[in-house]
């Protein structure tokens, strides 16, 4: 005889009858693990009845329920579940601020988020910051199971996850960046474990893209960074690698890179004071923050703030301003330079607002700087 219908939690209005065969929903033999999952939703009504679907599904070792994203964010960051379910709309910290944060931390956890019919715009926003399931509420057991399976199975099969892998080359990027060889070492061997696992099998072509596509995104971050120019050796990619050697040719790029790095810097680490004068050279024409600047040198804004003063005994606005007057001063001195355009070219977006800024340098007008040149 078939089974009492799926139950439903949510304030949401039902979306109509369905029938379910429970048989179909029960979760794998043997499919116990030392799986954890958080849910985070400010209706506790919700809370419960999802942990009581959940808990039946009798693959979760640790369930904890959260009514607001803040207090669910301080939980996941202190340990990590494998899995968080999460509402979107929520007080002190909606869903979408949580997958922002979960995402800029670089949590290893997989996020599923449940939302309403109108919420569906907000879903894709999540979408952007790393979430890959989404449930409509009301969810039932049918529609829920699955999807956990789903995620499950990725997290303990050792399943290829696209934005695992990307957060594995960002920690790699940072680590060579910083030319901490150890902890790049450290970061192949992982990703050797999980990436590449198969590589000794002769996995061919997908794990040639795969290290190929890698070392494009490694390659590609620390471009951005705008100080030094990274390219790809021929000898560490190319359609002539096996499987076998996949994992081999991207370590060698990764290696290569690192001395590089280290021959430029003197053999040592990253000297930050060369580095930031350098990019700043290169870009303070530009709207450049310090923000920007920090960002690309991969420490943080106020630790650069205090290094940059320490090191040159003047803030790095003061810097930015001096670097841009003298630039200034430079094209002043050549007649044929219209003062409009030497404005843009230092990085005004308009002429009072640089008169006003060279008056205050220097203390006369650009008109009056170029008079005192000779210049008419």
């Amino acid at each position: 005889m078939a089974g009492p219908p799926p139950r439903h939690f949510s304030t949401s209005q039902n979306r109509g009858a369905r029938c379910y065969n429970r048989s179909q929903l029960k979760a794998p033999v043997g499919g116990l693990g030392m799986s954890r999952i958080y849910i985070v939703d400010d209706e506790p009504i919700i809370c419960f009845g999802i942990s009581q679907m959940i808990r039946e599904y009798n693959r979760f070792e640790e369930i904890r329920t959260f009514t607001d994203g803040s207090s669910a964010l301080n939980a996941i960051l202190a340990d990590p579940p494998d899995i968080v379910l999460t509402d979107i709309r929520m007080p002190k910290m909606d869903g979408i601020e949580l997958c922002r944060q979960m995402r800029e931390h670089r949590l290893p956890t997989q996020v599923i988020v449940l939302s309403g019919y109108g919420d569906f715009a907000y879903a894709q926003k999540c979408m952007s910051y790393g979430v890959k399931e989404y449930l409509l509420k009301p969810v039932t057991e049918l529609e829920l199971y699955p999807v956990l399976g789903k995620v499950l199975s990725e997290v303990k099969s050792g399943t290829f996850s696209l934005s695992r892998f990307e957060q594995w080359v960002v920690q790699l990027e940072e680590a060579l960046w910083q030319a901490e060889e150890g902890r790049v070492s450290e970061l192949l061997q992982e990703g050797k474990a999980h990436y590449f696992a198969d590589a000794a099998d002769g996995g061919g072509f997908p794990l040639l893209q795969m290290a190929q596509d890698g070392l494009e995104l490694l390659a590609g971050k620390l471009n951005a960074r705008g100080v030094f120019k990274f390219q790809m050796d021929p000898k560490h990619t190319g359609a002539n690698k096996s499987g076998r050697q996949a994992f081999e040719a991207f370590e060698g790029q990764v290696f290569a890179w690192l001395h590089q790095l280290l021959e430029a810097r003197g053999g040592g680490q990253l000297n930050l004071l060369e580095a930031a004068l350098q990019y700043i050279e290169q870009h303070y024409r530009e709207e450049l923050t310090l923000e920007a600047v920090a960002d690309r040198l991969g420490v943080t804004p106020t630790y650069f703030s205090h290094y940059f003063k320490k090191a040159t005994n003047e803030t790095f606005v003061h810097y930015r301003l001096r670097k841009r007057i003298e630039h200034a001063k430079r094209l002043l001195a050549i007649p044929h330079y219209k003062i409009i355009d030497i404005v843009a070219e230092v990085g005004y977006d308009s002429y009072p607002h640089f008169s006003r800024v060279f008056k205050k340098a220097t203390g006369c007008s650009p008109t009056e700087f170029r008079s005192m040149l000779g210049i008419k």
